[in-house]
C-alpha cells in the first residue's frame, strides 16, 4: 500500500470528528480581509471549497445559513464522505456537494473558482508532496479577490511535543487496533508524567501535553497526534513554500495574534526597540515569544500583497457588524462619571469612566449574540444615553470607533461583514431549522450537538437533546412542557425551569 492509501485506511478505520471550526467560515475570512485592506468577495453568493473535509461538519454550518452560496467539500476517506452525505441529505441542506479523492491525483481544477478555499487540520498531516500539491490547489482555485485558509502545526511549539509524539509513537508502534493504539499511546503518557522529576522539563512537557489534551476524544490523538506524518515548520518556512506558489500571507484568522502589545508592553518594546516591523518577522518573533504550536493564515493571491495593509482605518471598522458580551461586574451600568468594570470574553477586565463607552458596552451586551452595525450602536448608545439624562457628545461616533478597534483588535468581538441576527427574531421558542434538525438528529447520542449562526458547534446538555428538536414555533411555552413532561425528561419542576429560562440559554448557547 502506498502512503496515501494507507493515510485514507486510517480515517476510514476511525473517522475525524466532524465538527466546525469558527475561525475558518468564510464570513470570517471576509472580514479579515476587509479589515487588512482588502475586499473580499460576497460571502452570502460565494463558492467555497474545503480539503480534507471529512464528513463535512465544518462546512454544513455556512451552507446550511448561506442557501445561495455553493459549497463543495473534498476528502481522501471514502467512508467520511458517505457519513457526510447522509448528512447533508438528512438535513435539507441542497447546496453543498461532497467528493472522495486524492487532490494530489484528482483533477480539482475541473469544479472551477472558488473564493473561499479552506484546509484545516490537513497541510501539517500529509506527505511532503501533497502538502506541496494542497498549496497549488489553493491558489490555482482562488479567483482574483479570494481568501484562503490554512492551518498547520509550528515550531518552536512542536519542539517540546515532539518529545511526547515520540515517545507514545514508541509504545503504540506494534498496536494494529486504534483503540489499543490509543490506551498505549495514553499508558505511555500517563507513565511519563507520573516519574518526571519534579519542577524538570519533561514535567513542564507532559503538564502542557495533558493540559491539551484534555477533553479530546480518541479520534483527535490518533489523526492530530499519532498519524504517521505530523511534520511542523517554522512559520517562515511554511510562507516560503506558499509565495513558491503564488500566494502571498494576508493575515491570521484571528487578527489579535498578531499585535505584539497584546502579549505584553515588553514584548511591544523589544520588537520597536530593534526595528523589527516587517510583519512577517514581528510574527515570527511572536511564534517564539508565545511559544506557538499552530497557526491558522490566511492566504491571496500574491498579486494582491501591495493591497494589504495591517492598520484598520475607521472607516474599515466602521463595515463591520459587531457583536460583545461585555457586562459590568460591580452591579448594572452606571451612566455617569464614575470608573466602572467590564469583563471582556477572555475574562480580562476593561475600566471606563466614560458614560458613551458604558452605555455603547450595555447596548452591545444587551443585543449579544447578534450583532449591531457602527450606525445602530451609535443610535442606540445615543438614546440609551438620552434616557439616563445625559447629553451624547458631538464625537460619539468616533468613540465608538474606538471602542470597535479595542474589541476587534484584542479579540473580544465577534464580527462579520453582514449581519448575524436570528431569522426568527421576537419568536421565543424557535430555533434556525438547519440547528434544530442537526440537534433532532445527534439527539440520542452521548455527544448530540448543534451549530449556531456563529459557525460554532454546540454541544447539548442531556435535556436539550430533547428541547431544542421542538423548537419549530409550533409550540408555547406550555405545550414545550407538556411534550418534555410526556417523554420523560424530567420532573415537572426541573422542565418548568428548563423551559422558562430558555432565551437565557439559547444566547448562551448563540442560538436564539
Amino acid at each position: 500500500m502506498t502512503a496515501i492509501d494507507n493515510l485514507r485506511s486510517d480515517y476510514d478505520a476511525t473517522p475525524y470528528v466532524s465538527n466546525s471550526f469558527p475561525q475558518s467560515a468564510p464570513g470570517t475570512l471576509a472580514a479579515v480581509a476587509h479589515l487588512f485592506g482588502l475586499q473580499p468577495p460576497d460571502v452570502g453568493h460565494a463558492r467555497v471549497l474545503e480539503i480534507g473535509c471529512a464528513a463535512g461538519g465544518n462546512i454544513v454550518p455556512f451552507a446550511a445559513a448561506h442557501p445561495h452560496a455553493e459549497v463543495v467539500g473534498i476528502d481522501l476517506s471514502e467512508v467520511q464522505i458517505e457519513a457526510g452525505r447522509a448528512r447533508v441529505q438528512a438535513l435539507g441542506i441542497e447546496n453543498l456537494r461532497l467528493i472522495a479523492g486524492d487532490i494530489a491525483a484528482m483533477d480539482v481544477a475541473a469544479l472551477g473558482a472558488f473564493d473561499y478555499v479552506i484546509a484545516h487540520g490537513v497541510y501539517s498531516w500529509v506527505p511532503d508532496d501533497v502538502a506541496e500539491a494542497l498549496l497549488a490547489t489553493m491558489r490555482a482555485g482562488l479567483t482574483a479577490d479570494g481568501v484562503g485558509y490554512l492551518s498547520y502545526n509550528v515550531y518552536p511549539g512542536w519542539k517540546a511535543k515532539e518529545v511526547v509524539r515520540d515517545a507514545m509513537m514508541l509504545a503504540a508502534g506494534a498496536s494494529q487496533v486504534p483503540e489499543d493504539k490509543v490506551r498505549h499511546a495514553r499508558g505511555m503518557a500517563d507513565f511519563l508524567s507520573e516519574v518526571a522529576p519534579a519542577g524538570g522539563v519533561l514535567a513542564a512537557i507532559m503538564a502542557e501535553w495533558q493540559a491539551a489534551d484534555e477533553g479530546f476524544g480518541d479520534s483527535y490523538l490518533l489523526h492530530d497526534e499519532l498519524e504517521t506524518f505530523n511534520t511542523p515548520r517554522y512559520f517562515y518556512e511554511v510562507l516560503a513554500r506558499a509565495n513558491a506558489h503564488g500566494l502571498a500571507y494576508l493575515g491570521e484568522a484571528r487578527p489579535e495574534v498578531m499585535i505584539p502589545a497584546n502579549h505584553g508592553p515588553k514584548v511591544a518594546e523589544y520588537l520597536a526597540a530593534n526595528g523589527v516591523t516587517a510583519q512577517v518577522l514581528v510574527e515570527q518573533y511572536l511564534d517564539f515569544v508565545t511559544n506557538r504550536t499552530f497557526r491558522q493564515s490566511l492566504f491571496v493571491p500574491a498579486e494582491r500583497a501591495p493591497q494589504i495593509d495591517y492598520s484598520p482605518t475607521a472607516e474599515r471598522l466602521r463595515r463591520l457588524h459587531v457583536a460583545a458580551l461585555v457586562p459590568p461586574i460591580d452591579g448594572p451600568v452606571r451612566l455617569d462619571d464614575s470608573r466602572q468594570e467590564f469583563r471582556q470574553a477572555d475574562g480580562a477586565t476593561l475600566f471606563t469612566n466614560a458614560p458613551a463607552i458604558k452605555a455603547a458596552l450595555d447596548v452591545l451586551t444587551e443585543r449579544w449574540p447578534w450583532t449591531l452595525s457602527h450606525d445602530e450602536l451609535v443610535v442606540a448608545t445615543r438614546q440609551r444615553l438620552l434616557d439616563a439624562g445625559t447629553q451624547p457628545s458631538p464625537d460619539l461616533p468616533a468613540h465608538i470607533d474606538d471602542l470597535t478597534r479595542v474589541l476587534v483588535m484584542q479579540g473580544q468581538a465577534h464580527y462579520r461583514l453582514d449581519p448575524v441576527r436570528p431569522e426568527t427574531a421576537g419568536t421565543a421558542f424557535r430555533i434556525d431549522e438547519s440547528s434544530r434538525r442537526a440537534a433532532e438528529l445527534t439527539g440520542g447520542f452521548d455527544d448530540a450537538a448543534t451549530f449556531n449562526r456563529w459557525h460554532e458547534t454546540v454541544p447539548l446538555e442531556p435535556l436539550d437533546r430533547q428541547l431544542l428538536p421542538l423548537l419549530d414555533g409550533s409550540r408555547d411555552e406550555a405545550q414545550l412542557i407538556e411534550a418534555l413532561l410526556a417523554a420523560g425528561a424530567g420532573t415537572g419542576e426541573v422542565v418548568t425551569e428548563w423551559v422558562r429560562t430558555l432565551g437565557q440559554r439559547l444566547a448562551e448557547l448563540k442560538l436564539g
